[in-house]
């Protein structure tokens, strides 16, 4: 009897053995996809916003042969912010990079003093002529990422104590700022304007530097009989009106001193001499009446 019970116990066990496991519980497929997208979202690093910065760029200018070292600055009508960059001489070109979103006026100051003041504005856009009346300021609007170009400080002619001085700011390298005041280097010369006919057309002034190449002008409109040209460095200069195509030119020469006669056949021109912080005036370029190419020719496009 113990041996049947052995038997059915063996056989048991074998049956048993050849039984398959239990299946384990199945996971819940969306969970398990959710769960791995949360891991990973937690895990992706955080990108930073986009920059909210832009550019102004230009071209550059300046009423004499060459162009000095300039500061250009851009002024933030909204929070009086000014942001700047230094160019070297006869740079043509210039970017102010890194400023923050916002409306700017954008100048130009001759280095070291700043004596001389280039602005953007809708009298340099009208084309600088004489009929242009319009000197208001133009608001730059500087986007996120974007050049604002042809934001360009040309003019330098209108009063520049209606523009902004430049910031008197020690960071700034090259400045003429501190200490004692430098003494006036710049005189002007002034006089009368005239033209053989029962008008006088709107007319380009020019102050010729004696020594150099460099000059100096202004533009005045239609019977304007008086002009003044100011900022002209300390020397001597000749003068030469001409009108505004250039085609007709008039000089400050000896026949204007001999009193425009006809016995008067000198017409070399006079030079001018410019004193420092003076004004040289009656210098009244007149002599309408010299024979072709006695004159240079305007140097104004």
């Amino acid at each position: 009897m113990k041996k049947i019970l052995f038997v059915l116990l063996f056989v048991a066990l074998l049956f048993a053995a050849c039984l398959p496991a239990p299946a384990e519980p199945t996971q819940d497929v969306e969970a398990i996809v959710q769960a791995t997208f949360q891991a990973l979202t937690l895990q992706a690093p955080t990108q930073e916003p986009a920059a909210q910065t832009g550019s102004i760029a230009g071209q550059l200018s300046f009423p004499s042969e060459g162009i000095p070292p300039l500061l250009v600055v851009a002024f933030n009508t909204g929070t009086g912010q000014y942001y700047w960059v230094q160019t070297t001489q006869n740079q043509t070109t210039y970017q102010i990079d890194n400023l923050p979103v916002g409306k700017y006026t954008v100048f130009a100051y001759t280095l070291p003093d700043g004596s001389f003041v280039g602005a953007y504005n809708q009298f340099y856009v009208c084309g600088l002529k004489a009929e242009c009346t319009d000197v208001s300021l133009i608001e730059v609007d500087v986007q996120a990422g974007v050049v604002t170009q042809n934001i360009n400080p040309g003019d330098w002619y209108n009063d520049s104590t209606q523009w902004p001085s430049m910031p008197n700011d020690p960071s700034i390298p090259n400045l003429g700022i501190g200490g004692e005041s430098a003494p006036e280097e710049f005189g002007s010369i002034a006089g009368n304007l005239s033209y053989p006919s029962s008008f006088i057309p709107a007319q380009t002034v020019v102050a010729f530097d004696v020594n150099s190449q460099s000059y100096y002008y202004v533009m005045t409109a239609e019977n304007q009989s008086t002009y003044q040209i100011d900022n002209l460095p300390a020397g001597n200069y000749y003068v030469v009106t001409y009108t505004q195509d250039g085609s007709l030119s008039a000089g400050y020469s000896q026949a204007v001193l001999c009193g425009l006669s006809a016995e008067c056949t000198d017409h070399s021109l006079v030079s001018v001499p410019v004193t420092s912080g003076q004004v040289t005036n009656n210098i009244n370029p007149q002599d309408w009446y010299a024979p072709p190419n006695s004159f240079p020719a305007s140097p104004l496009p």
